[in-house]
């Protein structure tokens, strides 16, 4: 049994009771961690994106949105890194695969919804996002998801190294063009800091302060979050994979969802999907490096599946995008019948 030795040497939970109602408590309580974390270091993040003056697609892109992935990148981090049996690599598998099924369906679906539930300003049906931004968003990611994809049909380390630099490279592309030189836009501030929320204006020594402890905290919630959900595997008799790609991103999408929902109801649809698809970038090109080193990257079929849903729902988006010439609803929201059918078919394979 040597993945529980593992979980056991991560998550210090020895001689805890592993009952049902035990595992339970961990994972929820480990979500609950995460979420709070996460939440602190977003909002962090976002301020030192306003103490430097960063352009609103650089704070949407990269800025928010490698603060909203930070949970399932720590997450996958602990699992394929720090623990090294079988079982913490297929949960880490699961939470580097699980974020970018999840963004590019439900998350998707949600931005869709909620543009179609408010009504849009100007053309209608159609979100308030320039087009370019979102064909190179949406096409970067589907040739970087699709690399990656592709790299797990190959073996050989040298293999995956070759194409983890290929992803960190496009990565790379995507942060100058986010980055690249504009005039910064005036917006308003981020919500108060959460360690002074009587300030407007915190210090950035302040600033700096909650994003450290917040990421102790995230690292530490991570830990634990892998070890529960390793025991909630057992418990339930699941492959690991399938808990994680399922439960991680549940959790870790929590500020991504609140950080989109919030922008929306402003009618900042441009933040929004920014966001989303600069954390979808982060994920496949940071995490999935990672893990294209750190372990064989040999997927099963459940996880080829789920990437090969997750490329064929941003694929959608890309196509309709391109041929309507801007961003609608409809598209996006087509995300959540991508979800459905891979639920279906974890269903009817199991």
């Amino acid at each position: 049994m040597g993945w529980r030795k593992g979980v056991d040497k991560g998550s210090n939970l020895r001689g805890l009771n592993r009952g049902p109602m035990s595992i339970v408590l961990q994972v929820l309580g480990a979500l609950v961690l995460v979420v709070v974390a996460s939440d602190a270091f977003t909002n962090a993040v976002e301020w030192m994106g306003a103490i430097f003056g960063l352009t609103r697609s650089a704070v949407g892109s990269v800025v928010a949105a490698i603060g909203s992935s930070l949970p399932e990148t720590m997450v996958a981090l602990i699992a394929l890194l720090v623990l090294h049996d079988a079982q913490s690599h297929a949960i880490g598998i699961g939470a580097v695969l699980g974020a970018p099924l999840m963004l590019s369906t439900v998350v998707f679906c949600l931005i869709g919804v909620t543009a179609l539930s408010r009504g849009v300003k100007g053309v209608p049906g159609a979100l308030q996002v320039p087009v370019p931004d979102t064909l190179f968003g949406t096409g970067l990611f589907c040739a970087t998801f699709a690399l990656a994809l592709a790299a797990s049909f190959v073996s050989g380390l040298v293999s995956h190294v070759a194409a983890a630099v290929l992803v960190l490279g496009a990565y790379a592309l995507y942060l100058a063009y986010h980055l690249r030189s504009d005039k910064p836009e005036a917006d308003e501030s981020p919500p108060r800091l959460r360690i002074a929320p009587k300030l407007a204006q915190p210090p950035l020594a302040l600033v700096i302060t909650q994003l450290v402890v917040a990421l102790v905290l995230t690292i530490v919630a991570s830990r634990w979050f892998v070890a529960s959900v390793g025991l909630a595997s057992q418990t339930l008799s699941i492959s690991p994979f399938l808990v994680s790609v399922f439960l991680t991103p549940i959790a870790t999408e929590l500020p991504e969802v609140s950080n989109v929902l919030l922008w929306m109801r402003r009618g900042q649809d441009e933040l929004g999907l920014g966001n989303v698809l600069g954390a979808m970038m982060f994920q496949t090109s940071i995490t999935c490096a990672i893990a294209m080193i750190a372990t064989s990257w040999q997927l099963d079929e459940s996880a080829r599946v789920a990437a090969a849903v997750a490329l064929l729902s941003t694929l959608f988006v890309l196509g309709w995008t391109a041929l309507r010439r801007r961003v609608e609803p409809l598209a996006l929201a087509a995300g959540g019948v991508f979800y459905i059918g891979y639920v279906a078919y974890v269903i009817a394979r199991t």
